[in-house]
Protein backbone atom coordinates (compact mmCIF):
# COMPACT_ATOMS: atom_id res chain seq x y z
CA UNK A 1 0.00 0.00 0.00
CA UNK A 2 2.46 2.54 0.67
CA UNK A 3 4.58 1.56 -2.49
CA UNK A 4 1.08 2.31 -4.00
CA UNK A 5 1.18 5.67 -2.57
CA UNK A 6 4.48 6.76 -3.14
CA UNK A 7 3.60 5.65 -7.07
CA UNK A 8 0.45 8.30 -6.39
CA UNK A 9 2.19 10.88 -4.82
CA UNK A 10 5.01 10.98 -7.51
CA UNK A 11 2.20 10.76 -10.60
CA UNK A 12 0.90 13.73 -8.81
CA UNK A 13 4.09 15.64 -8.71
CA UNK A 14 4.73 14.92 -12.37
CA UNK A 15 1.80 15.92 -13.54
CA UNK A 16 2.59 19.14 -11.33
CA UNK A 17 5.86 19.45 -12.81
CA UNK A 18 4.89 19.21 -16.56
CA UNK A 19 1.80 21.73 -16.01
CA UNK A 20 4.33 24.42 -14.85
CA UNK A 21 6.70 23.87 -18.41
CA UNK A 22 4.14 25.27 -19.90
CA UNK A 23 2.94 28.32 -18.76
CA UNK A 24 4.31 29.97 -21.41
CA UNK A 25 1.34 29.33 -23.23
CA UNK A 26 -0.81 31.00 -20.84
CA UNK A 27 1.32 34.53 -20.30
CA UNK A 28 2.62 34.61 -23.99
CA UNK A 29 0.85 32.76 -26.17
CA UNK A 30 -2.56 33.44 -25.90
CA UNK A 31 -1.84 37.09 -24.19
CA UNK A 32 0.06 37.91 -27.94
CA UNK A 33 -3.48 36.67 -29.45
CA UNK A 34 -4.85 39.10 -27.67
CA UNK A 35 -2.96 42.07 -28.84
CA UNK A 36 -2.91 40.59 -32.21
CA UNK A 37 -6.77 40.63 -32.20
CA UNK A 38 -6.88 44.25 -30.80
CA UNK A 39 -4.87 45.61 -33.65
CA UNK A 40 -6.52 43.48 -36.56
CA UNK A 41 -9.93 44.92 -34.96
CA UNK A 42 -8.49 48.73 -35.04
CA UNK A 43 -6.89 48.48 -38.35
CA UNK A 44 -10.18 46.96 -39.84
CA UNK A 45 -12.99 48.58 -38.38
CA UNK A 46 -12.83 51.98 -40.57
CA UNK A 47 -14.09 49.44 -43.40
CA UNK A 48 -17.40 48.89 -41.44
CA UNK A 49 -17.66 52.67 -40.35
CA UNK A 50 -17.21 53.67 -44.07
CA UNK A 51 -20.11 51.87 -44.65
CA UNK A 52 -21.96 53.70 -42.06
CA UNK A 53 -24.27 56.48 -44.27
CA UNK A 54 -24.49 59.10 -40.84
CA UNK A 55 -20.53 58.97 -41.48
CA UNK A 56 -20.92 59.64 -45.47
CA UNK A 57 -22.54 62.19 -44.92
CA UNK A 58 -20.73 63.75 -41.79
CA UNK A 59 -17.58 63.90 -43.21
CA UNK A 60 -19.10 65.05 -46.70
CA UNK A 61 -18.15 61.82 -48.43
CA UNK A 62 -21.11 60.85 -50.60
CA UNK A 63 -20.07 59.89 -54.03
CA UNK A 64 -16.07 60.51 -53.50
CA UNK A 65 -15.04 56.85 -53.05
CA UNK A 66 -11.43 57.85 -54.02
CA UNK A 67 -11.16 60.54 -51.49
CA UNK A 68 -12.70 57.66 -48.95
CA UNK A 69 -9.97 55.08 -50.75
CA UNK A 70 -7.35 57.71 -48.72
CA UNK A 71 -9.14 56.38 -45.40
CA UNK A 72 -6.72 53.12 -46.16
CA UNK A 73 -4.40 54.22 -47.98
CA UNK A 74 -3.08 56.60 -45.75
CA UNK A 75 -2.82 53.91 -43.19
CA UNK A 76 -1.25 51.60 -45.36
CA UNK A 77 1.48 54.06 -45.98
CA UNK A 78 2.60 54.92 -42.76
CA UNK A 79 2.38 50.94 -41.94
CA UNK A 80 4.42 50.41 -44.49
CA UNK A 81 7.26 52.83 -43.64
CA UNK A 82 7.11 52.24 -39.63
CA UNK A 83 7.72 48.63 -39.60
CA UNK A 84 11.77 49.55 -40.86
CA UNK A 85 12.05 51.82 -38.01
CA UNK A 86 10.12 49.28 -35.57
CA UNK A 87 12.29 46.79 -36.64
CA UNK A 88 15.03 48.69 -34.93
CA UNK A 89 13.48 49.71 -31.95
CA UNK A 90 12.01 46.29 -31.01
CA UNK A 91 16.16 45.48 -31.05
CA UNK A 92 16.96 48.38 -29.17
CA UNK A 93 14.13 48.88 -26.28
CA UNK A 94 12.31 45.18 -26.83
CA UNK A 95 9.36 44.01 -27.58
CA UNK A 96 7.26 44.98 -24.33
CA UNK A 97 8.22 48.81 -24.36
CA UNK A 98 7.63 48.67 -28.47
CA UNK A 99 4.03 46.96 -28.25
CA UNK A 100 3.15 49.65 -24.78
CA UNK A 101 4.03 52.43 -27.16
CA UNK A 102 2.50 50.75 -29.77
CA UNK A 103 -0.96 50.44 -28.18
CA UNK A 104 -0.74 53.90 -26.48
CA UNK A 105 -0.65 54.87 -30.45
CA UNK A 106 -3.64 53.39 -31.70
CA UNK A 107 -5.67 54.18 -28.76
CA UNK A 108 -4.99 57.87 -29.64
CA UNK A 109 -5.34 57.61 -33.15
CA UNK A 110 -9.00 56.48 -32.89
CA UNK A 111 -9.75 59.00 -30.26
CA UNK A 112 -8.66 61.39 -32.78
CA UNK A 113 -10.62 59.83 -35.48
CA UNK A 114 -13.97 59.84 -33.08
CA UNK A 115 -12.92 63.66 -33.12
CA UNK A 116 -12.31 64.71 -36.60
CA UNK A 117 -14.66 67.15 -37.78
CA UNK A 118 -12.71 67.03 -41.40
CA UNK A 119 -12.18 64.20 -43.72
CA UNK A 120 -7.98 65.64 -43.53
CA UNK A 121 -8.29 65.16 -40.11
CA UNK A 122 -9.49 61.69 -40.24
CA UNK A 123 -6.83 60.99 -42.58
CA UNK A 124 -4.29 62.08 -40.54
CA UNK A 125 -5.82 60.07 -37.90
CA UNK A 126 -5.66 57.21 -39.95
CA UNK A 127 -1.76 57.69 -40.42
CA UNK A 128 -0.89 58.01 -37.06
CA UNK A 129 -2.65 54.69 -36.52
CA UNK A 130 -0.77 52.86 -39.47
CA UNK A 131 2.29 54.23 -37.68
CA UNK A 132 1.23 52.52 -34.89
CA UNK A 133 0.30 49.45 -36.14
CA UNK A 134 3.56 48.85 -37.53
CA UNK A 135 5.30 47.58 -35.02
CA UNK A 136 3.26 44.10 -34.98
CA UNK A 137 5.12 42.33 -37.14
CA UNK A 138 8.86 42.75 -35.56
CA UNK A 139 7.33 42.30 -31.82
CA UNK A 140 5.58 39.22 -32.24
CA UNK A 141 8.81 37.18 -33.75
CA UNK A 142 10.79 38.74 -31.45
CA UNK A 143 8.35 37.53 -28.74
CA UNK A 144 7.86 34.18 -30.25
CA UNK A 145 11.61 34.22 -30.80
CA UNK A 146 12.57 34.76 -26.88
CA UNK A 147 9.65 32.70 -25.30
CA UNK A 148 9.48 29.05 -27.12
CA UNK A 149 11.89 26.81 -28.38
CA UNK A 150 12.33 26.02 -32.18
CA UNK A 151 10.04 22.86 -32.43
CA UNK A 152 7.30 25.26 -31.34
CA UNK A 153 7.73 28.18 -32.75
CA UNK A 154 5.10 28.24 -36.16
CA UNK A 155 2.62 27.07 -33.67
CA UNK A 156 3.15 30.13 -31.39
CA UNK A 157 3.26 32.21 -34.60
CA UNK A 158 -0.04 30.43 -35.84
CA UNK A 159 -1.68 31.98 -32.15
CA UNK A 160 -0.70 35.87 -33.03
CA UNK A 161 -1.77 35.49 -37.29
CA UNK A 162 -5.08 34.48 -35.59
CA UNK A 163 -5.45 37.05 -33.55
CA UNK A 164 -5.71 39.02 -36.37
CA UNK A 165 -7.94 36.87 -38.17
CA UNK A 166 -10.51 36.57 -35.38
CA UNK A 167 -9.62 40.68 -35.20
CA UNK A 168 -10.79 40.72 -38.86
CA UNK A 169 -14.25 39.01 -37.30
CA UNK A 170 -14.59 40.82 -34.36
CA UNK A 171 -14.66 44.22 -35.89
CA UNK A 172 -17.50 43.00 -38.35
CA UNK A 173 -19.62 42.41 -35.32
CA UNK A 174 -18.19 44.66 -32.42
CA UNK A 175 -18.27 48.10 -34.47
CA UNK A 176 -21.27 47.71 -36.07
CA UNK A 177 -23.02 46.87 -32.41
CA UNK A 178 -21.50 49.82 -31.47
CA UNK A 179 -22.41 52.36 -34.24
CA UNK A 180 -26.11 51.12 -33.51
CA UNK A 181 -25.79 51.57 -29.78
CA UNK A 182 -23.99 55.45 -30.19
CA UNK A 183 -22.92 56.57 -33.62
CA UNK A 184 -20.10 56.50 -35.47
CA UNK A 185 -18.03 58.70 -33.62
CA UNK A 186 -18.87 57.00 -30.36
CA UNK A 187 -17.73 53.65 -31.76
CA UNK A 188 -14.11 54.85 -32.13
CA UNK A 189 -14.21 56.20 -28.23
CA UNK A 190 -15.07 53.11 -27.39
CA UNK A 191 -12.36 50.64 -29.36
CA UNK A 192 -10.19 53.11 -28.31
CA UNK A 193 -10.85 52.31 -24.67
CA UNK A 194 -10.80 48.82 -26.01
CA UNK A 195 -6.92 49.30 -26.98
CA UNK A 196 -6.09 50.03 -23.58
CA UNK A 197 -8.15 47.89 -21.46
CA UNK A 198 -7.45 44.34 -23.19
CA UNK A 199 -3.05 45.13 -24.12
CA UNK A 200 -2.26 47.08 -21.43
CA UNK A 201 -2.71 45.35 -18.36
CA UNK A 202 -1.14 41.91 -20.27
CA UNK A 203 1.89 43.86 -21.59
CA UNK A 204 2.28 45.30 -17.74
CA UNK A 205 1.90 42.03 -15.97
CA UNK A 206 3.04 39.18 -18.42
CA UNK A 207 4.37 39.59 -21.71
CA UNK A 208 7.89 40.49 -20.52
CA UNK A 209 10.62 40.69 -23.22
CA UNK A 210 11.99 37.34 -21.65
CA UNK A 211 10.43 34.25 -19.68
CA UNK A 212 13.14 34.66 -17.01
CA UNK A 213 11.85 38.00 -16.45
CA UNK A 214 8.32 36.94 -15.43
CA UNK A 215 8.39 34.82 -11.86
CA UNK A 216 5.68 32.92 -12.88
CA UNK A 217 7.68 30.67 -15.14
CA UNK A 218 10.03 28.63 -13.42
CA UNK A 219 13.40 28.49 -13.49
CA UNK A 220 13.20 24.63 -15.36
CA UNK A 221 10.56 26.10 -18.12
CA UNK A 222 12.95 29.10 -19.05
CA UNK A 223 15.90 26.38 -18.95
CA UNK A 224 13.89 24.04 -21.10
CA UNK A 225 13.62 26.81 -23.60
CA UNK A 226 17.26 28.60 -23.73
CA UNK A 227 18.66 24.93 -23.74
CA UNK A 228 16.22 24.59 -26.96
CA UNK A 229 17.82 27.18 -28.95
CA UNK A 230 20.54 25.67 -31.57
CA UNK A 231 23.95 26.27 -31.21
CA UNK A 232 23.88 28.42 -34.45
CA UNK A 233 21.55 30.29 -33.10
CA UNK A 234 23.13 30.56 -29.90
CA UNK A 235 26.50 31.85 -31.54
CA UNK A 236 24.36 34.47 -33.30
CA UNK A 237 23.26 36.22 -30.53
CA UNK A 238 26.55 38.60 -31.20
CA UNK A 239 26.24 41.93 -32.18
CA UNK A 240 25.21 41.94 -35.40
CA UNK A 241 26.61 44.93 -38.12
CA UNK A 242 23.41 47.22 -39.35
CA UNK A 243 21.99 46.36 -42.37
CA UNK A 244 24.11 42.95 -42.28
CA UNK A 245 20.50 40.87 -42.87
CA UNK A 246 20.17 42.69 -46.37
CA UNK A 247 23.40 40.97 -47.79
CA UNK A 248 21.76 37.38 -46.37
CA UNK A 249 19.98 35.92 -50.06
CA UNK A 250 17.27 34.22 -47.83
CA UNK A 251 16.05 37.19 -46.51
CA UNK A 252 15.38 38.50 -49.97
CA UNK A 253 13.70 35.18 -50.76
CA UNK A 254 11.86 35.09 -48.28
CA UNK A 255 10.93 38.97 -48.06
CA UNK A 256 9.83 38.42 -52.15
CA UNK A 257 7.69 35.99 -50.78
CA UNK A 258 5.55 38.00 -48.66
CA UNK A 259 5.78 40.41 -51.43
CA UNK A 260 3.84 38.28 -53.42
CA UNK A 261 2.02 37.29 -50.39
CA UNK A 262 1.00 41.51 -50.07
CA UNK A 263 -0.21 41.46 -53.44
CA UNK A 264 -1.97 38.75 -53.79
CA UNK A 265 -3.99 39.49 -50.60
CA UNK A 266 -4.44 43.06 -51.09
CA UNK A 267 -5.49 42.77 -54.88
CA UNK A 268 -8.18 39.95 -53.97
CA UNK A 269 -9.40 41.31 -51.09
CA UNK A 270 -9.95 44.65 -52.72
CA UNK A 271 -11.95 43.12 -55.56
CA UNK A 272 -13.17 39.33 -54.28
CA UNK A 273 -16.87 41.38 -53.55
CA UNK A 274 -17.20 42.73 -56.84
CA UNK A 275 -16.00 38.80 -58.11
CA UNK A 276 -18.55 37.94 -56.55
CA UNK A 277 -21.41 40.33 -57.65
CA UNK A 278 -20.26 40.84 -61.23
CA UNK A 279 -19.17 37.24 -62.39
CA UNK A 280 -20.61 34.84 -59.80
CA UNK A 281 -23.98 36.79 -59.61
CA UNK A 282 -24.42 36.40 -55.86
CA UNK A 283 -26.28 39.85 -53.77
CA UNK A 284 -24.24 41.97 -52.04
CA UNK A 285 -25.23 40.54 -48.10
CA UNK A 286 -24.71 36.83 -49.31
CA UNK A 287 -21.32 37.46 -50.96
CA UNK A 288 -20.69 39.31 -47.55
CA UNK A 289 -21.39 36.37 -45.85
CA UNK A 290 -19.82 33.96 -47.50
CA UNK A 291 -16.61 36.08 -47.39
CA UNK A 292 -16.89 36.10 -43.67
CA UNK A 293 -17.54 32.33 -43.65
CA UNK A 294 -14.55 31.63 -44.85
CA UNK A 295 -11.98 33.37 -41.87
CA UNK A 296 -13.56 30.04 -40.01
CA UNK A 297 -12.14 27.77 -42.04
CA UNK A 298 -8.55 29.76 -41.83
CA UNK A 299 -8.38 29.83 -38.59
CA UNK A 300 -7.97 25.91 -38.48
CA UNK A 301 -5.77 25.85 -41.25
CA UNK A 302 -3.43 27.94 -39.42
CA UNK A 303 -3.36 26.00 -36.52
CA UNK A 304 -2.97 22.95 -38.13
CA UNK A 305 -0.35 24.51 -40.29
CA UNK A 306 1.87 25.90 -37.39
CA UNK A 307 1.71 22.36 -35.59
CA UNK A 308 2.23 19.96 -38.17
CA UNK A 309 5.39 22.36 -39.29
CA UNK A 310 6.65 22.05 -36.01
CA UNK A 311 5.90 18.43 -35.79
CA UNK A 312 8.50 18.29 -38.84
CA UNK A 313 10.89 21.33 -38.12
CA UNK A 314 9.93 22.10 -41.68
CA UNK A 315 9.20 25.61 -42.75
CA UNK A 316 10.01 26.09 -46.21
CA UNK A 317 7.90 23.15 -47.78
CA UNK A 318 4.54 24.07 -45.92
CA UNK A 319 4.78 27.46 -47.01
CA UNK A 320 6.28 26.94 -50.35
CA UNK A 321 3.16 24.18 -51.23
CA UNK A 322 0.70 26.65 -49.66
CA UNK A 323 1.45 29.37 -51.95
CA UNK A 324 1.44 26.24 -55.03
CA UNK A 325 -2.02 25.10 -53.76
CA UNK A 326 -3.31 29.19 -53.58
CA UNK A 327 -2.47 29.44 -57.12
CA UNK A 328 -3.64 26.26 -58.60
CA UNK A 329 -7.11 27.00 -56.29
CA UNK A 330 -7.44 30.40 -58.34
CA UNK A 331 -7.24 29.25 -61.59
CA UNK A 332 -10.10 26.29 -60.65
CA UNK A 333 -12.19 28.14 -58.94
CA UNK A 334 -11.86 31.22 -61.02
CA UNK A 335 -11.29 30.02 -64.50
CA UNK A 336 -12.32 25.96 -64.59
CA UNK A 337 -15.29 25.79 -62.21
CA UNK A 338 -18.91 27.06 -63.51
CA UNK A 339 -21.16 26.16 -60.33
CA UNK A 340 -20.94 29.34 -58.21
CA UNK A 341 -21.23 27.32 -54.76
CA UNK A 342 -17.88 25.60 -55.35
CA UNK A 343 -16.21 27.91 -57.07
CA UNK A 344 -16.42 29.53 -54.03
CA UNK A 345 -15.27 26.34 -51.74
CA UNK A 346 -12.30 26.41 -54.11
CA UNK A 347 -11.13 30.43 -54.00
CA UNK A 348 -11.80 29.52 -49.91
CA UNK A 349 -8.94 26.92 -50.38
CA UNK A 350 -6.53 29.68 -52.03
CA UNK A 351 -7.14 31.98 -49.12
CA UNK A 352 -6.08 28.91 -46.81
CA UNK A 353 -2.74 28.11 -49.07
CA UNK A 354 -2.21 31.97 -49.02
CA UNK A 355 -2.25 31.76 -45.30
CA UNK A 356 -0.07 28.54 -44.79
CA UNK A 357 2.59 30.65 -46.41
CA UNK A 358 2.47 33.83 -44.71
CA UNK A 359 2.54 32.07 -41.22
CA UNK A 360 5.81 29.85 -42.78
CA UNK A 361 7.24 33.11 -43.72
CA UNK A 362 7.19 34.73 -40.40
CA UNK A 363 8.77 30.87 -39.31
CA UNK A 364 11.46 31.64 -42.17
CA UNK A 365 12.53 34.78 -40.62
CA UNK A 366 12.34 33.44 -36.87
CA UNK A 367 14.98 30.02 -37.89
CA UNK A 368 17.21 31.89 -41.36
CA UNK A 369 18.19 35.15 -39.94
CA UNK A 370 20.46 36.07 -36.98
CA UNK A 371 18.41 36.15 -34.21
CA UNK A 372 19.81 39.71 -33.30
CA UNK A 373 18.82 41.39 -36.32
CA UNK A 374 15.18 39.34 -36.68
CA UNK A 375 13.08 42.60 -35.80
CA UNK A 376 14.85 44.48 -38.00
CA UNK A 377 14.57 41.72 -40.76
CA UNK A 378 11.40 41.39 -40.04
CA UNK A 379 10.47 44.83 -40.14
CA UNK A 380 12.62 45.71 -43.28
CA UNK A 381 10.60 42.72 -45.06
CA UNK A 382 6.95 44.33 -43.74
CA UNK A 383 8.29 47.54 -45.00
CA UNK A 384 9.08 46.14 -48.71
CA UNK A 385 5.81 43.62 -48.67
CA UNK A 386 3.51 46.49 -47.65
CA UNK A 387 4.56 49.14 -50.21
CA UNK A 388 4.33 46.20 -52.82
CA UNK A 389 0.61 45.62 -51.56
CA UNK A 390 -0.02 48.87 -51.67
CA UNK A 391 0.05 48.56 -55.52
CA UNK A 392 -1.77 45.71 -55.88
CA UNK A 393 -5.70 47.23 -55.56
CA UNK A 394 -4.80 49.51 -58.71
CA UNK A 395 -3.09 47.30 -60.47
CA UNK A 396 -5.79 44.84 -60.20
CA UNK A 397 -7.83 47.59 -61.60
CA UNK A 398 -6.33 48.62 -64.53
CA UNK A 399 -5.78 44.55 -65.30
CA UNK A 400 -9.68 44.26 -64.73
CA UNK A 401 -10.73 47.69 -66.26
CA UNK A 402 -8.86 46.35 -69.91
CA UNK A 403 -8.88 42.94 -69.96
CA UNK A 404 -11.63 41.60 -67.32
CA UNK A 405 -11.66 38.90 -64.42
CA UNK A 406 -10.41 35.91 -66.25
CA UNK A 407 -6.86 38.15 -66.58
CA UNK A 408 -7.00 39.38 -62.85
CA UNK A 409 -7.76 35.93 -62.21
CA UNK A 410 -4.46 34.69 -64.35
CA UNK A 411 -2.09 37.55 -62.70
CA UNK A 412 -3.20 37.05 -59.27
CA UNK A 413 -2.36 33.54 -59.63
CA UNK A 414 1.15 33.74 -60.87
CA UNK A 415 1.78 36.59 -57.77
CA UNK A 416 1.24 33.73 -55.28
CA UNK A 417 3.32 30.89 -57.25
CA UNK A 418 5.74 32.77 -57.62
CA UNK A 419 5.75 33.26 -54.03
CA UNK A 420 5.88 29.45 -53.81
CA UNK A 421 9.09 29.32 -55.47
CA UNK A 422 11.12 31.35 -53.35
CA UNK A 423 10.38 29.74 -50.65
CA UNK A 424 10.84 26.60 -52.10
CA UNK A 425 14.22 27.34 -53.09
CA UNK A 426 14.86 27.30 -49.60
CA UNK A 427 13.91 23.62 -49.17
CA UNK A 428 17.13 22.34 -50.17
CA UNK A 429 18.38 23.92 -47.55
CA UNK A 430 16.95 21.99 -45.02
CA UNK A 431 14.43 24.68 -44.16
Amino acid sequence: MASESNVGISLKRAAIATKSLRRRWWCMGFPLMSVSLVAGMDRVAIAVVMANKQFLQDMQLVGRPAMTGLLMSSFLLAYAVSQFFWGYFVKRFGPRIASITGALIWAGAMVLSGLAQSVGALIAARFILGAGEGFLFATCNTYVLNWFPPKERATASSMWMNGQTLGNVAAGIVVVSLIAAGGWRMSFFEIAALSIIIPLPLLLFLMKDRPRQLGLISSEEVKMIEEAAPVKEKEETKAVGMGSYLRNYRFWLITGAWAGNSMYYFGWATWMPTYFQNVRHFSFQAAGYLYSLNWIVIFLVILATGYFSDRFMRRAPFGGLGYLLSGAAMFAGGLAISNNYASIAVLVIALCGHQMGFLMVHALYQSVMPRASVSQAVGAGGMIATFAGMTSPTLVGYVLQISGFDAVILSLGFVVIGAGVCLLILVKEGH
